[in-house]
């Protein structure tokens, strides 16, 4: 090929097509407008067997569109779009002062929640702090007059999508630092995290009350992250704090005040509601239940909202102690019931202004978007043989529920990256609520594992899971969870063969041939061991001319006319082999063995 057609190759660019986390077989195949059965030979061809109808995830998408000619590139993330859409939006004449949202994030025992808790104890805007609802992440507190929602986010690193969700509908990031422990991983990555959603950073290096404490150790470290302290002429702020006698915090505050105050935050009150859902659950008493953080406008009881495909009218409204209230303003987190269905965190609310307008904008979402991360997904039992006929992986089937639906798509994304040759988790059900009946169902069909995360069983399946004697596994920590998963990918797995040189010889004389018509050779020779050792029942390669050329066992050892069992460098050796080739004079032998190791997932 000559440089000229090289330089036309080069010139032709793929198709993008862009798709989001995940996609079914036949959209993908529509995108690409090619035959589904096209695409699913392609996704054979890449030992990946599935139908039309099922979905295929991101990065699998991308290794059969770059054989078929295509650039699959992935979609905004529904909180990208929306924080851009809500940010973006231009405020009308009526705009008026915020509150501003602060995102807490910081390593997992560096103070976080006891921050947030004596922030809380000393400053909550309305009633007393004993009151705050549990399955509520984000609180308001009031200082000087001024009104700050505080948004906590989980510390572990399991959390990643959470933490994530954080950062991205929030004004302020505050990375908590402890003054005795400096900068750690998990602190890098929730700077990483505020970073990219373009938040401005206050640094609150805690623990200062601790004898160990290096304040300037700390700002050290943050200036080798790029967060130099507007001391050391940067522009981070850095507020020493100690969390536990509350020294600082009122310097904390003042500062996340003077941010809003230069930042000039504004919203409208007077329009329709605008707002993120940041958590969801399903309560078996009373149905979908949402936290809310509003964005924009007044929600008020009685209203008629859409949050992506699902719609329904505002029954009840609570803020974050539990109170029942009738209306919520920009920046304030609420809990709400009255949608049809549990919604998927970091969709838009929006508040309209009858119900038939609430259920057109749902209607229209469901007809532009397809439902990915965190939506129930099943595979037919049959489906499952199916799979498990068409190739040697081993599976680890999986039945998740989890309470909420944060917690479910953090649990999906941890498990995601568990990559092992030989083995792999097949979710065939995920959802929010207890575990049920149909849960053991599908388990005992399909021989999967029950999880549960933050919830329990209900008696129907209680009662099926005793009679077939199928367990369920119940965690409340994300990485508790993890562990036990990995320890059943452990199980499954074949033991690993693991070879072991233990020494090197060369032959220095035969002293017996094998017969003639024997067809196995067993001889014996005399050998110098020049490095390691040789020992009995020993493997050998013998190397001649510096390849390989035959193989066998050592089965007996002698030295100086006794039987010994292994023998050092230095010594000479009287070696009986039995093998596949004649060794002759001058021929390496290298010994090794092998043992069989359990392989472990880490």
């Amino acid at each position: 090929m000559d440089k000229q057609e090289e330089n036309k190759n080069e010139e032709v660019k793929k198709i993008s097509i862009e798709i989001e986390d995940a996609i079914v077989v036949k959209d993908l195949a529509a995108k690409m407008e090619i035959r589904v059965t096209d695409l699913i030979a392609e996704l054979m061809k890449n030992k990946i067997f599935a139908t039309l109808n099922e979905k295929i995830d991101f990065e699998t998408a991308v290794i059969v569109g770059d054989d078929l000619g295509f650039e699959i590139v992935r979609k905004k993330s529904d909180l990208e779009r929306n924080r851009y859409l809500l940010k973006s939006k231009t405020l009308g004449k009526g705009a008026k002062k915020r509150p501003p949202v602060v995102v807490v994030m910081g390593h997992v025992d560096h103070g976080k929640t006891t921050l947030l808790d004596k922030i809380l104890s000393t400053n909550v805007a309305a009633g007393e702090h004993g009151g705050i609802t549990q399955n509520v992440s984000s609180y308001q507190v009031k200082k000087k007059g001024e009104v700050i929602t505080f948004m906590d986010t989980p510390g572990h690193e399991a959390f990643h999508s959470m933490r994530e969700r954080g950062a991205y509908i929030t004004d302020l990031a505050v990375i908590v630092v402890a003054a005795d422990d400096g900068v750690k991983p998990q602190t890098k990555e929730a700077v990483a995290f505020a970073k990219s959603a373009g938040l401005p950073i206050i640094v609150a290096i805690n623990k200062i009350d601790k004898p160990e404490s290096n304040v300037e150790l700390v700002k050290k470290e943050l200036s080798d992250i790029d967060l130099m302290p507007e001391e050391w002429g940067g522009k981070t702020v850095c507020v020493n704090i100690s969390a536990k006698t509350g020294e600082g915090i009122d310097n904390l505050l003042d500062m996340i005040i003077l941010y809003s105050d230069m930042e000039e935050l504004k919203a409208e009150y007077g329009s329709f509601a605008e707002g993120f859902i940041i958590e969801s659950h399903l309560n078996p008493k009373v149905g979908p239940i949402a936290t809310v953080l509003i964005q924009n406008g007044t929600l008020s009881e009685g209203d008629f909202v859409a949050a992506g495909i699902l719609s329904g009218r505002i029954k009840i409204m609570k803020n974050f102690l539990g109170e029942e209230i009738e209306d919520a303003t920009p920046s304030m987190p609420i809990t709400i019931l009255g949608l049809s269905e549990v919604p998927r965190s970091g969709m838009v609310l929006k508040a309209y202004p009858t119900r038939s307008a609430a259920e057109a904008a749902a209607l229209a979402f469901k007809e532009r978007t397809t439902s990915t991360l965190g939506e129930g997904k099943v595979l037919s039992v049959s489906r499952i043989q199916e799979m498990a006929e068409n190739g040697k992986l081993k599976k680890l089937n999986l039945v998740i529920k989890a309470d909420t639906k944060g917690s479910l798509e953090a649990i999906v994304q941890i498990l995601d990256t568990i990559k092992v040759s030989g083995v792999a988790i097949q979710i065939l059900k995920t959802g929010v609520g207890d575990i049920t009946e149909s849960d053991v169902k599908m388990a005992q069909s399909s021989d999967a594992r029950v999880i549960g995360f933050n919830n329990s069983a209900d008696a129907n399946a209680k009662r099926i899971g005793e009679k077939e004697n199928i367990a369920f596994k119940f965690f409340n920590i994300i990485y508790e969870m993890v562990t036990y998963v990995k320890g059943e990918l452990s199980d499954m797995l074949d033991a690993e063969t693991v070879r072991t040189d233990l020494g090197k010889m060369k032959v220095i004389a035969i002293f017996k041939l094998p017969r003639k018509s024997a067809k196995v050779v067993d001889m014996i020779f005399g050998a110098k061991i020049e490095h390691g050792k040789v020992e009995k029942n020993a493997k050998l390669e013998i190397m001649r001319d510096g390849e390989k050329v035959g193989e066998g066992i050592l089965t007996e050892l002698q030295h100086n006319k006794k039987t010994v069992g292994e023998l050092k460098s230095g010594n000479n050796a009287g070696v009986t082999f039995k093998g596949d080739i004649l060794v002759e004079e001058g021929d390496d032998i290298v010994a090794y063995k092998e043992e069989k190791v359990k392989r472990i997932v880490k």
